[in-house]
């Protein structure tokens, strides 16, 4: 059961991490991608260190294989040397010698032929796995060139995209701006023409107003002197019109008129002093 739940909390941590890594990425991808190039930059220093070890393990069982081999045929050599020896040879004791010389150097042919194959069987593997160190290097090697060039590219889009958005940016800003001057001429004026016009309303409105208290006042001054405001005097008036005044007199009349009054003033007759002020009649 423990195992279990450090299993199951082992890959709950790995599940966590691994968000993480993918918020972290999603926040700064610039940033991640260069963590990510030193991570791939480190691996392949790694597997350049294990090619090297490979390389230099493999030169050494190649060295031993190769001498291995080189003295297995030179044993073989003085074997084969020694049968022809004991071919010719006609002393018993000296045949003898060399019977059992050669039995022994057999002997030790026997074994160093295992020794050698184990030897080359040990170089050739080496050599594979030389081969194939190289060839995940260059993978990786490959791997990390294509991931610093697609950074590169990426850096170079970006760059231009930002350019790109910028003119936009500045080309919408100078349209608004167009549109702005055009908008806000238009709109001034339209402003300038709406506060004539309401001055012109009002100053309608002010004349009109004053030409009636003009007109109010200059009937109530008619009124006042002419008929004190009486409806019946104001009918008749209107009724007679303005030729209802006094015709124009002559100097000859008007001399006349004095003359009839001079006389009737002769006329008169004097004053009554018992009255209690002077020209006081009964």
């Amino acid at each position: 059961m423990m195992q279990f739940f450090r299993t199951l909390l082992g890959v709950k941590g790995e599940r966590v991490g691994q968000q993480v890594v993918d918020a972290l990425v999603e926040l700064d991808p610039k940033s991640a991608s260069v963590a990510q190039l030193r991570v791939m930059e480190a691996d392949l220093d790694k597997a350049g260190q294990l090619l090297t070890r490979l390389r230099a393990d493999f030169q050494r069982e190649r060295k031993e294989a190769i001498e291995a081999r080189q003295n297995y045929e030179r044993r073989l050599a003085a074997a084969e040397h020694m049968s022809r020896q004991l071919d010719a040879q006609t002393d018993p004791a000296q045949k003898a010698s060399l019977e059992t010389s050669l039995s022994n150097l057999l002997t030790q042919l026997e074994s160093l032929q295992e020794e050698v194959a184990v030897e080359e069987r040990e170089a050739d593997e080496a050599e594979a796995l030389v081969a194939e160190a190289e060839a995940a290097y260059r993978e990786k090697a490959k791997a990390l060139t294509e991931a610093k060039s697609a950074l590169s590219k990426a850096e170079r889009d970006m760059q231009r995209a930002k350019i790109q958005e910028e003119r936009e940016r500045e080309r919408a800003n100078k349209a608004a701006e167009v549109a702005g001057l055009r908008q806000g001429t238009t709109s001034k004026l339209n402003v300038a023409v709406d506060a004539m016009t309401r001055r012109a309303e009002q100053a309608k409105i002010n004349a009109e107003a004053a030409r009636m208290k003009a007109q109010a006042l200059t009937d109530m001054s008619n009124r006042t002197k002419d008929h004190m405001g009486d409806a019946n005097i104001e009918a008749a008036l209107k009724a007679v019109g303005s030729g209802g005044g006094t015709p124009a007199i002559g100097l000859q009349d008007r001399l006349a008129r004095l003359t009839n009054k001079a006389t009737d003033a002769a006329a008169l007759p004097a004053p009554n002093p018992n009255l209690p002020w002077p020209n006081k009649q009964g």
